[in-house]
């Protein structure tokens, strides 16, 4: 039999070429469905800061071949190639990614650390320049059928009408139940600029399904939306911290203070994370300089404080409540966690995801990423977040009936008071009565 031959081992080193360090959950689901499909498992971040690292160490091959577990690794493989019946219909290249995949695996990182092949790794850098190719639907693969989180503002789903909470019931005419892993379809849902795909959907609640049939295109990505409601209140939608999170906020709470907001609600339910340096900008715009905004911890125990910067915030005084939900993950902790732990604000919601390691993305021979969990981060207090969350001060869940609000939807930027007083959305509701009490408690 002819087979690929195996590419001689090397030292890995950090990838060099903008992303560096992350904060993830299920990352690799993330870049497998890469549709601007980010395949949540209750969550998704990827917490991306540009820095440039030293060359790492790494086990040499020669070491590695020493080991006597070794051996099996090399038994396994003969094993497959001398008595799998269809062992000509898999590469070399596939059982190589599937044996570094299971490494990762095996450190029960599950969620953070991951192995992603060139492929993946290449729309893993896409997404942090805000950059992709789909149709634009954040899902839940942990469940059956999967279950679409949010539609991206100006998508492809979302001009489709894809609303959250539909379930994909098949794609393509593939029962996504009958799928047995639940990454595949991202799989299916992804393809190239210009092509079509037909989904079949069901809104949560009703029984009959719908079809739609999308072209995949490029999506360049707002984080950011805004509305105005009832009696000056600003609100803020940020989906994400990829690139441009800080100017899009920064931008919002400027209109809004030249519409005469008296208070704010930063909305981050459902946002899975992004840019590090994103979120202290963010998070600067709330917190006066050089606070606290959380705190880094190396393998060897030792806490690094990481702190807001500048002095000109948009938004360093005056009523806040920051809306979270189970989906809000890693860069949206890190800004949630900083507004609760320095008394800024209020946060209103369920207890998030619990993202907690940082993440350094190190590069191999031929593009593909070894993802790895080299730190832990920590709240503004000092707390552990990893897999534990960030418990809001006011807790309201949705309730089952509830649409979760979009600003985006509202023309003019401006939420009219009869339309407001008709929203479900309750969590959105008890932020608005929130800040209320505290613009009336104030004065302002």
């Amino acid at each position: 039999m002819d087979h690929e031959t195996q590419p001689e081992p090397r030292p890995s080193t950090p990838r060099r070429n903008g992303l560096v360090r992350t904060a993830s959950l299920h990352l690799r689901a993330l870049v497998t469905a890469a549709l601007l499909l980010v395949a949540m498992g209750a969550g998704v971040g990827i917490d991306r800061y540009l820095l440039e690292f030293s060359p790492a160490g790494a086990q040499s091959g020669n070491e590695l071949a020493e080991l006597d577990e070794f051996g099996i690794l090399s038994d396994t493989y003969s094993l497959i190639r001398e008595n799998y019946v269809e062992s000509d219909e898999v590469t070399d290249e596939q059982l190589i990614y599937g044996a570094s995949r299971g490494m990762i695996d095996a450190l029960g990182d599950e969620g953070h650390s991951t192995f992603l092949d060139p492929e993946e790794a290449d729309v893993f850098e896409a997404s942090s320049r805000g950059e992709l190719i789909g149709i634009g639907i954040q899902i839940d693969t942990e469940v059956s059928p999967p279950v679409v989180i949010m539609p991206i503002q100006g998508s492809p789903a979302f001009e489709a009408g894809i609303e959250a909470g539909d379930e994909i019931v098949a794609v393509d005419g593939v029962d996504t139940t009958e799928i047995d892993d639940p990454e595949d379809v991202g799989n299916l849902i992804r393809g190239d600029e210009g092509t079509d795909v037909t989904l079949e959907l069901r809104h949560e609640g009703e029984e009959d399904t719908y079809e739609v049939t999308i072209t995949r295109s490029r999506i360049d990505l707002n984080p950011v939306s805004w509305a105005m409601l009832p009696e000056e209140i600003l609100w803020i939608r940020l989906s994400e911290f990829s690139s441009g999170a800080t100017e899009g906020v920064q931008e919002a709470l400027r209109e809004g203070k030249a519409r005469g907001a008296k208070g704010v609600i930063l909305d981050l339910r459902a946002n899975p994370g992004g840019l590090v340096f994103e979120a202290i900008g963010v998070g600067s715009q709330f917190l006066p300089n050089d606070t606290v905004l959380y705190q880094e911890q190396d393998v060897d125990g030792a806490i690094r404080e990481v702190r807001t910067v500048g002095s000109n915030g948009e938004w360093q005084q005056g009523p806040l409540v920051v809306l979270v939900n189970d989906n809000s993950a890693s860069a949206a902790e890190i800004v949630s966690s900083s507004i609760r732990d320095n008394e800024r604000g209020e946060v209103l919601g369920v207890t998030t995801f619990g993202t907690g390691t940082v993440l350094l993305p190190f590069e191999l021979e031929d593009g593909s990423l070894a993802v790895l969990g080299t730190e832990l981060w920590l709240t503004a207090e000092g707390e552990e977040i990893w897999k534990k969350g960030v418990d809001p001060t006011i807790e309201v869940e949705l309730d089952p009936e509830a649409d979760v609000a979009l600003p985006y939807t509202y023309a003019g930027n401006v939420v009219p008071e009869d339309v407001f007083t008709t929203l479900l959305d309750n969590q959105l509701i008890a932020a608005y009565e929130e800040v209320l009490e505290a613009v009336e408690a104030t004065g302002t």
